[in-house]
């Protein structure tokens, strides 16, 4: 009697652990945006700010953002770099 209940217990932990793995959800990705700052996504500037100066650089913009194509019109002071609120009014205009 025992050797055919441990004969049949592999057969049922098998057929039970698919069971469990057929109802696990699947795994959503992040969206592309929260992974690639590149992504013309929304990006905040925290993101771009790469070097941590409260300033966000051309250098800083990946290629491929649309921020790179706007900055120097965004750059009202022509300084090189978008403040705090010159990046607000970019995202003002993706609003």
């Amino acid at each position: 009697m025992f050797r055919t209940a441990y004969r049949a217990l592999p057969a049922a932990l098998l057929a039970l652990s698919g069971a469990a793995l057929a109802q696990t959800p699947p795994q959503t990705p992040p969206p592309p945006s929260s992974l690639d700052p590149s992504a013309n996504a929304m990006t905040s500037m925290a993101q771009l700010d790469v070097n941590r100066d409260g300033y966000i650089d051309k250098s800083e913009v990946p290629s491929g953002n649309e921020l790179a194509g706007k900055f120097s019109r965004l750059d009202q002071n022509s300084d090189g770099k978008l403040d705090a609120e010159e990046f607000a009014r970019y995202q003002a205009e993706k609003r």
